[in-house]
């Protein structure tokens, strides 16, 4: 096999490392690369190197959500990118982890999160992971805590040790996440009669976090009943409503700037914002509203 030359991974391109990724075989060819990856932490890193550099590609990709790569060695793949961001200066971890979540599936997404001991150690990454789940998978992840003891408590306690603005930030990027906490609040709550008044705290927190997305939540349903967005998405973008869009802005206007992009996400993600090109126009249009005092 190519891969157990030392030479292949110091000598070889771009295009043809690539080539290896999309290419390997899976089943035994994979597997003995991955267990060969865990004894050997210098062969490890070389492999990981070359994957952080073509991870957007969806040959690394295919690669990373293979059920050969074990949960440990995802979790190493993940902090070897860390260090390289880290080192790179200007480092922010929300975004690092809103970055490396793209890169796997909700399945290995999943086998990661079952590392228990691991994922309580790193309450932003596992926040991150959660976000990536599909209901399918979440409902999985919750056999997860029952095989393991853990109450709703224990899941909620995740968030104590983040800010509000980070929770605020990765809800407003996972709607499913999103979903599942609303949830999880009114049908859990009867169970919190126990909870001690860090927990109460921590949880009135959360909920004081879910109401102000709930807002926007809202907001995008009203605009649902008013407009079409499946009717509106196989339009050209100058034939569409601009009501639409100008109702989006006059909300967007209402809120502090750092906070329009991540919103916009939300809306994107409900299908009130239709497209890149939508998003990028009334971006466009903000700034240039807090700049010279109107859109265009």
């Amino acid at each position: 096999m190519t891969w157990k030359d030392s030479e292949f991974w110091k000598n070889a391109s771009p295009k043809e490392l690539l080539d290896f990724f999309q290419s390997v075989e899976q089943g035994t060819d994979l597997k003995s690369l991955a267990d060969h990856m865990l004894a050997e932490e210098e062969f490890c890193d070389l492999v990981f190197e070359y994957l952080w550099l073509l991870r957007s590609e969806e040959g690394s990709k295919r690669f990373l959500n293979d059920v050969n790569l074990t949960p440990e060695l995802l979790m190493k793949f993940i902090y070897f990118g860390y260090g390289k961001q880290f080192l790179s200066g200007n480092f922010d971890s929300n975004a690092y982890f809103l970055q490396v979540r793209s890169l796997f599936n909700s399945a290995q997404s999943l086998r990661i999160l079952s590392l228990a001991e691991e994922m309580d150690r790193d309450p932003t990454l596992k926040i991150h992971l959660l976000s990536n789940l599909d209901p399918q998978t979440w409902e999985a992840y919750f056999d997860i805590l029952e095989e393991k003891n853990m109450t709703m408590q224990a899941l909620l306690g995740i968030f104590s040790n983040l800010r509000e603005n980070e929770i605020r930030k990765i809800l407003l990027n996972s709607h499913t996440l999103y979903y599942y906490l609303r949830m999880m609040m009114v049908s859990g709550f009867k169970k919190f009669a126990d909870e001690t008044e860090k927990e109460s705290a921590n949880r009135k927190r959360l909920e004081s976090i879910l109401d102000s997305i709930h807002v926007w939540e809202s907001f995008c349903q009203g605009l649902n009943d008013r407009f079409d967005f499946q009717a509106e998405a196989k339009l050209s973008p100058n034939k569409r409503d601009p009501d639409r869009l100008s109702l989006v802005l006059r909300e967007l206007k209402k809120i502090p700037s750092p906070d329009r992009g991540d919103v916009l996400v939300y809306m994107r993600g409900n299908g009130a914002v239709l497209d890149v090109w939508e998003e990028t126009t009334i971006l466009s249009a903000l700034g240039n509203f807090d700049r010279v005092g109107k859109y265009f």
